[in-house]
């Protein structure tokens, strides 16, 4: 058992040590703790400024690759159109005007490979983060019209081929040297007539609404087109994506 004898001895060699060391330990503790709070906020600053400008990076890919889907839609669809506009005039100025105008259209062969383009959930995720989400629908809407045109022209052409080669099954077929036209007589019952006039007909009816959506929807591409710059733009930040420019037509 202990006892004191002397407080003033307690006091120097007890108290006054304890309240010391511990003092001390809170010192140094402190001293160290400063350094590696202010080391790890550093190291959360780093690695947030690395985060955003992956996403950022991130972005501008996916911005890039919006670029790319919607210069082959648009040149896709715009293409279509302006071919089969060329091959109408073509038609007219060679006085085929009288003729109908699924015969004054070609098919486009291979049109049945023509790989639809569909915009993924990333890209479109842009235009959300951006506050676009018209623009968004848009993308998809333009996509779509894509594939379903890409299946009208298919459509087409099965058709046109299907009526030609009946026609020249069931009749007698002489083809202008001069012109490439040809023209198929035919000697038929009044009911294999009216099927023929009838397949005929709507197959005219089916080009005219073609011809129409073409152009239509190729409007409808360049408008998206001409606003993709600024809007993109708008988000990312200036000139991280390109914008399109009219083509220069040379005829």
């Amino acid at each position: 058992m202990l006892s004191v004898t002397n407080p003033s001895e307690m006091l120097k060699d007890v108290v006054i040590p304890l309240v010391t060391g511990f003092g001390g330990a809170i010192v140094g503790a402190a001293a160290s703790y400063i350094p590696s709070r202010l080391l790890a906020k550093r190291a959360s600053d780093e690695v947030l400024a690395r985060d955003i400008a992956a996403r950022r990076d991130q972005d501008i890919r996916a911005a890039h690759q919006v670029f790319v889907k919607l210069a082959l839609l648009v040149n896709s669809l715009c293409g279509f159109h302006e071919q089969v506009e060329s091959m109408i005039a073509k038609a007219d100025r060679e006085g085929n005007e009288h003729m109908p105008v699924w015969q004054r259209v070609s098919s486009f062969a291979g049109i049945e490979l023509e790989p639809s383009v569909e915009f993924s959930a990333e890209e479109l995720a842009i235009y959300i983060a951006a506050g676009q989400p018209d623009f968004v629908d848009e993308l998809i809407l333009l996509s779509r019209r894509h594939s379903a045109m890409l299946g009208n022209l298919t459509a087409f052409a099965k058709l046109k081929t299907d009526l030609i080669y009946e026609t020249f099954r069931l009749g007698n077929t002489e083809r202008a040297p001069e012109t490439g036209v040809s023209t198929t007589r035919m000697s038929v019952s009044p009911g294999v007539a009216n099927s023929m006039k009838a397949r005929a007909e709507e197959l005219e009816l089916f080009t005219g609404e073609v011809r129409s959506m073409l152009s239509m929807y190729g409007a409808f591409a360049r408008d998206i087109a001409s606003r993709f710059a600024d809007v993109t733009n708008g988000y990312l930040g200036e000139k991280s994506v390109p914008s399109f420019e009219p083509a220069q037509r040379t005829t």
